[in-house]
């Protein structure tokens, strides 16, 4: 009787890895937004129905965690891994709300290898995600992929400070060149949002492993 009242911890894993699928379709998306240019309108539609859904399984793992007695780990590392997911997909949101609204004239193409990144990084911090189900197992597996999630967030600011540095040199329109500053800067901060989210299950994985 008791089991049968007690929600299986399944489901929190099922909603974090769904919840990655959404984060790495969201990236994607992105990537073939800064590919395709103008207009920006409906890819920009696209990304913010995923951040819905995004927001709202979000709201079922918070919920679900309320409901539960015993918990796969630790409840504030639930909430804080549910959170962090949702920070990441909230980014690039808002970098596909900034192109919808500054519509800049031409992609700069290190947006283009920046998103790059992002999407190696949300599919690494999946497969971490993924892992999770057989943490004590694959605890190695984590540990290392987190490494490759900061190695990629160092190369996102290297090419993010490399586009800057050309944005000074090389744009004369000072309006061209605020509107990109600030799309390649929340692009780059997605993939830190991608290592805040890897550190949180290194942490997972210290604390019980």
């Amino acid at each position: 009787m008791i089991r049968s009242i007690i929600p299986k911890e399944e489901a929190f894993f099922d909603n974090f890895e769904q919840i990655c699928v959404l984060i790495v379709k969201s990236a994607e998306k992105l990537k073939a937004m800064l590919i395709g240019g103008r207009p920006f309108d409906e890819s920009a539609l696209n990304i913010k129905k995923i951040e819905r859904e995004v927001d709202q399984k979000v709201r079922q793992t918070v919920e679900k965690l309320h409901k539960t007695f015993v918990t796969p780990f630790d409840r504030q590392d639930i909430l804080k891994l549910a959170t962090g997911l949702d920070d990441i997909l909230d980014m690039i949101e808002a970098v596909s709300s900034l192109l919808r609204l500054y519509d800049p004239k031409q992609v700069v193409w290190e947006a283009e290898k920046i998103a790059d990144v992002l999407i190696q990084s949300s599919k690494t911090v999946a497969e971490m995600v993924g892992f999770l189900r057989n943490l004590k197992k694959q605890s190695s597996q984590i540990l290392e992929l987190a490494v490759t999630v900061s190695q990629l967030e160092n190369d996102a600011d290297q090419l993010y400070q490399n586009a800057i540095a050309w944005l000074f040199r090389e744009e004369n329109d000072t309006k061209e060149l605020i509107k990109w500053k600030d799309i390649l800067e929340h692009i780059e901060t997605a993939t830190d949002r991608c290592e805040d989210v890897s550190d949180i299950i290194e942490g997972i994985v210290l604390e019980n492993a």
